[in-house]
């Protein structure tokens, strides 16, 4: 019943900001997600284990914060075509799959499977990061809150990780409506399984979640 449940809320939020993107929509919805039942508990799985973004992805939809979300990521054409490229896609299959792409694009000589993670997606994954080892990923979030407001960073993160993010403040202006951000992944120890975590930006009015999952697979 999830898909009914999203379709009416998306299609709520569409009424709201019909200028809005499929993407803005999608990341409104992501990151304002809940991770606690109505009992104020963590979600937990059939078993009763805690819940990870495996089991629930961003968490639970909320039916008002999507309307005004704070901040919003925006995943443009660009980004998927960039994508591609990073995943072993040459320019020539790519203009099959894309045929808007320009006659004249190519894919950039440092695309690889290790900036795959740098796709302008409300959420975070980072693949086959070994110990010891750092990985950077970029963000760009545009401000659809007030024009003069701040936001701060906080992370969730396990303890055989270190997660540092770069600003650790946002401070958006009626003239600087987007700003990138950059989050650099370490693992201290070799771990078997995925890890997760999240980090937030909170201003005074709002919370701005995205979910990671890192893995040294």
């Amino acid at each position: 019943m999830s898909c009914p449940h999203v379709s009416g809320l998306a299609a709520t939020v569409k009424s709201h900001h019909p200028k809005w993107s499929p993407t803005a929509i999608r990341s409104a919805i992501m990151t304002t997600a809940i991770q606690a039942n109505n009992q104020h508990a963590p979600i937990t799985t059939h078993n009763g284990s805690r819940a990870t973004p495996y089991d629930i992805g961003a968490g639970e939809i909320s039916l008002f914060g999507p309307l005004s979300p704070g901040l919003v990521y925006e995943t443009n054409t660009t980004d998927y075509v960039q994508f591609l490229c990073n995943v072993g896609y040459n320019a020539s299959t790519i203009k099959i799959i894309a045929p808007s792409v320009p006659s004249n694009f190519y894919c950039p000589s440092n695309s690889g499977r290790d900036l795959v993670s740098d796709m302008n997606y409300p959420s975070i994954t980072v693949a086959g990061l070994k110990a010891n080892a750092r990985r950077i990923v970029k963000r760009t979030v545009t401000n659809d809150g007030e024009d003069y407001s701040t936001y701060t960073a906080t992370v969730e993160a396990p303890a055989s990780m270190e997660v540092q993010v770069v600003p650790k403040r946002l401070q958006f202006t009626k003239n600087v409506k987007k700003l990138t951000f950059q989050v650099t992944f370490k693992l201290t120890t070799t771990s078997g399984g995925d890890m997760f975590g999240s980090i937030t930006w909170s201003s005074w009015k709002y919370k701005v979640r995205s979910p990671f999952v890192v893995s040294n697979a």
